[in-house]
């Protein structure tokens, strides 16, 4: 079965704003939505959610990710541990906080990431799928 981790926005884009979503990362989301594919929710995520809607840009609350992650066989939250931690503290060459996390998680699971974020892509540290 194919398997992937998803970055925050690409969540958020996928149950908010689809369209933004690029075309093979959608691909994979509609096969998780088939039960053909697991797309594994970094628990950070949350996490990242409630911060933004703390500052005022709330797209996604936490309530409603996690709505969506009980509705869905093929979204299923991946716990943040030890393992993903240090690797994460490792990779300090990426600026954003959170981005560490969601590569150690798509890293730890051996799968690649959801993500539209350049930067991240940039790095080479982790399979990106997404697609304009």
């Amino acid at each position: 079965m194919k398997r992937a981790v998803i970055d925050t926005h690409a969540l958020v884009w996928y149950l908010a704003k689809p369209k933004r979503v690029g075309k093979r990362a959608m691909a994979l989301l509609r096969d998780a939505e088939r039960g053909k594919a697991r797309v594994l929710v970094p628990s950070p995520v949350l996490v990242e959610l409630a911060l933004l809607g703390e500052r005022g840009r709330k797209i996604l609350g936490v309530a409603e990710a996690l709505a969506a992650l009980a509705q869905s066989e093929g979204l299923v939250l991946a716990p943040f541990g030890l393992a993903e931690a240090r690797e994460s503290s490792l990779l300090s060459a990426i600026a954003d906080p959170f981005d560490p996390m969601m590569v150690a998680t798509a890293r730890a699971a051996e799968c690649p990431l959801l993500s539209g974020d350049q930067a991240i892509t940039e790095t080479g540290l982790v399979p990106v799928v997404w697609d304009e």
